[in-house]
């Protein structure tokens, strides 16, 4: 005597199949304001010591510095028509706004942010150097450098 049906019984594949599509465009969407902030045009620095990014910071603000060590800025982070912060007075009004919201939204004393600064390989110290000294002057405290990890490759 037969307990149950003949038909084989397979699996519903359309929840699974639904779960994989919705973390695929999670992460593409992800991914996408990710590169919003990063400029394509500043090329790192390779390092053999360069390790990726801490998975603990809360906020991260990248600054793009090119070659002429100007900081390029992202669409999302552009206040009217300037696209550039041509010198160090520029960075530290932009840097102080910045660390001014913050401190509002976070109730800090200090910016709590980390900053992830990505220098073009041929842009001289020089003129990097202010920049760095007018990011630390607005109260960030947490300043990172990226680079890319060398390949061995020349």
């Amino acid at each position: 005597m037969s307990h149950g049906s003949t038909d084989k019984c397979e699996p519903n594949m359309t929840p699974l199949l639904d779960l994989v599509l919705q973390l695929v465009m999670f992460f593409m969407i992800s991914a996408n304001f990710v590169m919003e902030q990063t400029s394509v045009e500043v090329r790192l620095p390779e390092a053999i010591s360069a390790k990726a990014l801490d998975a603990a910071a809360n906020t991260i603000i990248f600054l793009n510095i090119n070659e002429k060590g100007q900081v390029v800025l992202p669409p999302v982070d552009r206040e009217g028509d300037n696209d550039t912060l041509d010198n160090p007075a520029q960075v530290k009004g932009y840097m102080d706004r910045r660390a001014a919201a913050e401190k509002l939204k976070t109730r800090a004393e200090k910016p709590e942010a980390t900053l992830i600064l990505r220098i073009d390989k041929l842009c001289p110290f020089e003129k990097s150097y202010p920049i760095m000294k007018a990011c630390r002057s607005a109260g960030y405290s947490n300043v990172q450098l990226r680079a890319i990890r060398y390949s061995g490759q020349e």
